[in-house]
């Protein structure tokens, strides 16, 4: 693959390792190819689980590029991230990601698409959209049903950042192990998945799912509010702006 993201094919895994330093801030280009990777993987039959790792970087994944949430480059990416989100909710295959350090923004909303976690216990998970004037969508639509109401109000509306432990308690997270031992944690929990039957893997998943109609309106909707409520806004541009300047941003509240 083209630099960013890495993808390899082997037995019935298909691991994708985010590998743009220092902390895999995505930009469009490799939101796009992580969403061509897993379409594909949709169709393999012979493919019953996907890993969602990074290289030795010092994060998982802080986010999707501020510049690329400009106004002139939002909507594509928006319009990007919003296939990416509806290729993971529809993905047959089991999602295992292992996370560390920075879990933000949209690498905390990869989590919040994948099947099971394991987690260094140096991660930190947050949305610290709301500080820029932006809005998480896929956590927005997704998180309430997760942690909770006042959890997702928290994350959301305070911007606040968890720990590992938290989001195991929560549910988000299966395992939080020292961060030496991420990667073998994630190798245990994938053999055991590869231990089972791979009709009987896809098929459950989507009894735990359920229909899929409510999760994609939820999506659809949280993604429809920021491009037509968020994104024209004066507060939005210039929470941006404010954060690229490194000054403190000043809101009209328009």
């Amino acid at each position: 693959m083209s630099s960013g993201i890495e993808a390899e094919h082997e037995g019935r895994t298909i691991t994708i390792t985010l590998n743009h330093p220092p902390v895999n801030v995505l930009e469009k280009v490799h939101i796009d190819q992580l969403e061509r990777i897993l379409s594909q993987a949709h169709d393999q039959e012979d493919v019953d689980l996907v890993r969602i790792r990074a290289k030795d970087t010092k994060a998982f994944c802080a986010g999707v590029s501020i510049e690329d949430h400009l106004r002139d480059r939002a909507y594509p990416m928006l319009e990007s991230f919003r296939k990416l989100a509806e290729t993971m909710l529809s993905l047959p295959q089991i999602i295992v990601s292992e996370v560390f350090g920075a879990v933000l923004g949209g690498g905390m909303e990869l989590v919040l698409l994948s099947d099971l976690v394991v987690a260094a216990d140096d991660a930190k998970f947050g949305q610290p959209e709301i500080l820029l004037a932006q809005t998480p969508p896929v956590a927005a639509a997704f998180l309430p049903q997760l942690v909770g109401w006042q959890e997702a109000s928290r994350i959301c509306l305070l911007g606040e950042t968890m720990s590992a432990a938290w989001a195991q308690e929560k549910g988000l997270v299966l395992r939080v192990v020292p961060r030496t031992q991420l990667r073998e944690a994630a190798e245990e929990v994938s053999l055991q998945i590869l231990k089972m039957s791979g009709p009987a893997l896809k098929t459950t998943k989507r009894s735990l799912q359920g229909p899929s109609d409510h999760r994609l309106a939820a999506l659809r909707y949280s993604f429809q509010r920021y491009l037509a409520d968020l994104v024209p806004t004066q507060d939005s541009q210039e929470g941006l702006e404010a954060f690229l300047a490194k000054r403190q941003p000043i809101w009209t509240h328009h």
